[in-house]
């Protein structure tokens, strides 16, 4: 029992501080904004003032434009950390350099044809605003949310996560663990069944290149699609849509059967 709470708290201890500290990272922005904009106001004055639209409109146009800022004190902190502790689980890759494509592609067709479904059911049902345009501009979007997010991660889920829960559980179990505790991340039910499903093919392509490089490149692929694309799928061009999920399709069954071969 005691060998079992250890190894949980192993586990668990780095995704937790993470999100810790991505928090504290946020509320540092949060605290030198609210000392700018407190200026002559009494405590009761300001508190009330934060309860206006004015003051959470001043507030995330702050975060916003402090997003890469934010991102790169992330990256500076865990990326260090993260990466000695992997360090111990690194082997020899598998990865050659005609293989960078695969996981590539896998990004960019499973982001296609999840976006492009749930945008269309989502159109009849109206269950998410996940397509909105962010207020980002999308070189920031792509540079935090599209490399150094799934950077990170990497690191901390099929790095570490994944392989500390492979030294006391069986693979399988491992897989559905990391995958779950990746969902759960998400906030959200269906980005969080996405992730879910996503884990594990990503688990996948690092088992099967022995290297962190495999699912970075297409975590990387998947959300930098997203934010490229979401602009045409909003447009609510049905033919494009349908297009574009169809040869999507047709690439997953490709790399399907690719990987397959190389088994």
């Amino acid at each position: 029992m005691k060998n079992t709470l250890k190894n949980i708290f192993r586990v668990l201890i780095w995704p937790i501080i993470f999100m810790v500290g991505q928090f504290f990272i946020q509320y540092i922005f949060v605290a030198i904004f609210n000392f700018n904009q407190k200026g002559n106001m009494t405590t009761s004055e300001f508190i009330k003032y934060m309860k206006t639209d004015e003051y959470n409109l001043k507030l995330n146009n702050f975060i916003n434009s402090n997003t890469l800022i934010i991102i790169f004190i992330s990256v500076l902190i865990f990326i260090p950390i993260f990466y000695k502790i992997f360090k111990k689980y690194k082997r020899k890759s598998s990865l050659n350099k005609k293989d960078i494509i695969i996981p590539i592609l896998f990004g960019i067709s499973i982001s296609l044809i999840y976006n492009i479904t749930i945008y269309n059911l989502n159109n009849l049902f109206h269950f998410t605003n996940a397509f909105e345009p962010s207020k980002l501009k999308i070189i920031v979007s792509i540079i935090s949310s599209g490399i150094c997010g799934p950077i990170l991660e990497e690191f901390l889920f099929r790095g570490i996560v994944y392989n500390r829960l492979k030294e006391f559980n069986k693979p399988m179990k491992a897989m559905i663990i990391t995958s779950l505790l990746f969902g759960i991340i998400h906030f959200n039910i269906i980005d969080g069944v996405y992730g879910f499903g996503v884990s594990f093919i990503l688990i996948y392509l690092y088992e099967k290149y022995k290297t962190l490089i495999a699912p970075i490149l297409m975590h990387i692929s998947l959300n930098t699609t997203i934010i490229l694309m979401v602009n045409l799928i909003t447009k609510n061009y049905l033919p494009f849509n349908l297009y574009l999920l169809i040869v999507s399709i047709i690439i997953l069954l490709i790399l399907k059967k690719i990987i397959k071969k190389d088994v």
